[in-house]
């Protein structure tokens, strides 16, 4: 069987974050997985809610660009420094795939939402988000391929690398795995 790999329609890049949405009368807690400018994707979603949309809303984090902090700034700056902006949209489904190659996913699902209803300034939100997270993955990537090179370089990776989300103190070789996997999937799937 041949393995597909397209082009997605939008730019990409992971989002950990909790997410709100309606089911009915009732508020629920999912968590996110990545953003783009046409939807998201969610995650720890035990069932999608029934009718074809759904409101939520997300926290997205005003990430700057890290390639410009001296190396004392990258490592005293937290990602709870960032400023957020709470992201309020309707969607509809488009994709739900299960998780049921072992046991403890048999239950859950990720869903593909698509954004029906955005304010044209939360999508702004959205695409600075993904355009600045983008390029602080390549920098990470390209921090991570100097890695040998010197001894501050080595501590300026760990300290993005922990700013965007990964383990600081994983062994580089699966660092490097894990942001090329997050770099391939910003654009191709």
């Amino acid at each position: 069987m041949m393995k597909k790999s397209y082009q997605r329609r939008h730019l990409r890049a992971p989002l950990r974050e909790g997410l709100l949405y309606a089911d009915g009368s009732y508020v629920l807690k999912a968590s996110t997985l990545n953003i783009s400018e046409g939807g998201i994707l969610v995650n720890h979603l035990p069932s999608f809610p029934e009718g074809p949309r759904i409101s939520l809303m997300v926290s997205i984090p005003h990430m700057p660009a890290l390639k410009n902090f001296n190396l004392l700034k990258m490592q005293t700056f937290s990602k709870d420094l960032f400023s957020r902006r709470v992201v309020r949209a309707t969607v509809e489904l488009i994709r739900r795939e299960e998780l049921s190659q072992n046991l403890d996913n048999i239950f859950r699902s990720r869903f593909g939402l698509k954004f029906l209803d955005i304010d044209p300034q939360d999508l702004k939100v959205v695409e600075d988000y993904v355009q600045t997270f983008s390029s602080n993955l390549i920098f990470l990537q390209t921090l991570i391929d100097s890695y040998n090179t010197d001894e501050d370089t080595k501590v300026r990776t760990r300290a993005l690398a922990g700013i965007l989300g990964y383990a600081e103190n994983e062994k580089i070789s699966q660092l490097h795995s894990a942001v090329t996997k997050d770099y391939k999937s910003l654009q191709w799937l």
